[in-house]
């Protein structure tokens, strides 16, 4: 069978997802059995040492100590082979048929739930491409750390209310913890944030908290507006104070503190000549399909990831004089 099938239906793609729910169930169930299987054999096999302990036999010191070690691994053995169970199941089978259910999930379901959304057109969809380790970090949106700890995934380009865009999620870790995130969610760039302006110089705005992680990547001037809400949300720095000024009008700062809001103050926002990159921290990639939830009411989250669009459109691009 394929891994894409280009004209898969949603009642299809639900008949991949159970019959990947049902593996699931057996790679988390299996585990259990093959435990329950070793301690059952444990007890077997060390029977007439619980037998002597539970008649009250007196043993030497030696002897219920060497019985416990055998006893404890045993539980090892157990804990081990169950653990075997686990990783042998899920890469023998359950990878495979995940794999193409999320593939085809994101590849052929998900650009037919974007197209349904009003207003974005000429949609183009990659599920592995995304956006490059240098773009990134040569516009210092965010920290985005080294280049091998660096991905993104789940790329779409098109057109949302006649502005260009392009958008993929990111994710980035510290090279010495791999497990600490610098940034995950999705990244926006837009073509054009103004119809009459170009910010001659870059711009950062990121979270005040994220100080620290932004240290050494910041532009050279420390920006101060005279919204105080503002102030006290976001450190602003610029290559030329004049050019930031010209760009954040009082509208331009009320209007990103409204889509601050709306994304719990987790942004990241960059204006660089015509562009506008705008990061949005996310927990989940809303494109990665889950298998315990119908596919037609997990397909509100790629609907989400679009709504993210619409409003930086919005509110940070359709700015109102």
């Amino acid at each position: 069978m394929a891994m894409i099938e280009q004209n898969i239906s949603g009642v299809k793609l639900e008949k991949m997802r159970q019959k990947v729910n049902h593996k699931t169930k057996v790679m988390f169930n299996l585990p259990k059995i093959v435990f329950l299987i070793f301690i059952l054999i444990a007890f077997i096999k060390n029977r007439y040492f619980f037998i002597l302990i539970f008649t009250g036999y007196e043993m030497g010191r030696d002897s219920i100590i060497g019985g416990i070690f055998m006893i404890i691994g045993d539980i090892m053995i157990a804990f081990c082979m169950a653990a075997c169970a686990f990783a042998f199941y899920m890469l023998i089978a359950w990878n495979k048929e995940y794999k193409m259910f999320n593939y085809n999930y994101k590849n052929k379901y998900a650009i037919d739930k974007i197209k349904e959304v009003a207003g974005f057109s000429n949609l183009k969809y990659s599920a592995t491409q995304g956006f490059k380790f240098d773009e990134i970090q040569n516009i210092n949106l965010f920290a985005s750390g080294a280049k091998s700890f660096f991905k993104s995934k789940d790329y779409f380009e098109g057109t949302y209310d006649n502005i260009r865009f392009y958008a993929s999620s990111v994710e980035t870790y510290e090279p010495n913890n791999s497990s600490l995130a610098l940034f995950s969610g999705q990244v926006i760039a837009f073509s054009k944030f103004d119809e009459f302006k170009i910010s001659e110089t870059s711009i950062q705005i990121f979270p005040k908290k994220q100080n620290n992680k932004m240290k050494g990547l910041t532009f050279p001037i420390n920006i101060q507006t005279e919204n105080e809400m503002f102030n006290n949300m976001f450190s602003v720095f610029a290559q030329d104070e004049h050019n930031a000024f010209y760009i954040l009008t009082p509208k331009v700062i009320e209007n990103i503190i409204e889509f601050a809001n709306i994304i719990n103050n987790n942004i990241y926002i960059v204006f660089v000549d015509k562009y506008m990159y705008v990061g949005c921290e996310q927990i989940r990639n809303p494109f990665d399909a889950v298998v315990d939830i119908p596919v037609e009411e997990q397909s509100v989250n790629i609907t989400k990831a679009t709504e993210i669009i619409q409003k930086a459109r919005d509110i940070l691009i359709n700015i109102k004089r």
